[in-house]
């Protein structure tokens, strides 16, 4: 589980302007880290591959078998699709996919390594590395499907949103089985003689996670800037109608500016006003996105209520910082 809290407190710091609430993100830790795995090792039981899970790095009676792979992906890729529609009204972007999806394959990650580690196996150290490592595999995997579905969420098309969401999850499959396979391919393809076999395979098998997690680095990036352009957009009509301040408006998209701002309220109201003001922060860019889903949303759309509620709320927080800001 400690990799995995790590894992969360990174997705919280990637999710930028909308955080997704930290219940949810332990409910897909939860759903990915026990539903998943039951789920997973009862099909491959049923197939004749044993009523058991094994890291990708240890020996498994099968070998590199890409059912294995295939098996956990649709598990996983159903799971994170339940959780998504669970909290679809939230549910808005590719960062929202990454976050979900990493969750939910952290905690797959988490279950599988300890259902090996408690099967009486000798661990040694470098296994002990792995077995804390093994989870950000899954991550990635199940990262990338989420990536994938967050991003249909800008296709109008139906049946090109099923289309890509096909495509994601054979994505995912694709990664994992190229990562479990790699090792034994290059042993029955090099010559035997080989003598770094191991370490070169090794190499080359991670490789494949790397490439992925620069590539899921890339969309965060341009997420992230699609994500500012809408807080631009949509809350530059509220500094003119007095909701949100100026000072608000100018630092809402840098960590640089909030950063400052923060330790300034720190000075003047200590703890509680640097919660306040995380809490305005959070809301200011609540109702930007809500704005944003009023507008372009045709089906599950938000009323106006509830972007005059969080308006209160903001102002209501703005009070209790007074001029502390």
């Amino acid at each position: 589980m400690v990799p995995t809290l790590i894992y969360l407190v990174v997705l919280n710091w990637i999710d930028r302007y909308e955080k997704e609430p930290w219940t949810l993100m332990l409910a897909g830790v939860v759903v990915g880290g026990v539903v998943a795995p039951l789920l997973s090792m009862a099909v491959l039981g049923l197939s004749g591959r044993g009523f058991q899970l094994t890291p990708s790095f240890a020996p498994r009676a099968t070998g590199a078998d890409p059912v294995v792979a295939l098996v956990e992906e649709l598990i996983k890729g159903g799971m994170l699709l339940g959780l998504i529609f669970y909290v679809r009204d939230e549910f808005d972007d590719v960062v929202d996919g990454i976050v979900y999806g990493a969750a939910l394959g952290a905690g797959f990650g988490a279950g599988e390594t300890f259902l090996f580690a408690i099967g009486g196996v000798s661990l040694p150290a470098s296994t002990l590395i792995r077995l804390m490592v093994s989870g950000l595999d899954h991550a990635l995997y199940t990262a990338t499907f989420g990536a994938v579905v967050g991003y249909t969420r800008l296709v109008r098309s139906r049946n090109e949103r099923w289309l890509l969401i096909g495509l994601g999850l054979a994505t995912a499959v694709l990664l994992h089985t190229l990562h479990d396979s790699v090792p034994a391919i290059l042993s029955r393809v090099l010559p035997s003689g080989f003598g770094t076999i191991s370490v070169l395979s090794s190499i080359i098998a991670e490789l494949v996670p790397l490439m992925g997690i620069l590539t899921l680095l890339g969309a965060i990036g341009w997420a992230w800037r699609r994500e500012a352009a809408v807080l631009r957009s949509e809350l530059l009509p509220e500094v003119q109608s007095g909701v949100i301040s100026q000072s608000d408006y100018d630092t809402i998209t840098s960590r640089r500016g909030q950063l400052a701002r923060t330790s300034q309220v720190y000075r003047k109201l200590g703890v509680r006003g640097v919660l306040t003001v995380r809490r305005l922060y959070a809301t200011e860019g609540e109702l930007a996105f809500q704005k944003r889903r009023m507008l372009i949303r045709e089906r599950h759309r938000p009323s106006e209520t509830s972007a005059d509620e969080l308006r209160a709320q903001i102002k209501g927080l703005r009070e209790r910082l007074g001029g502390a800001a």
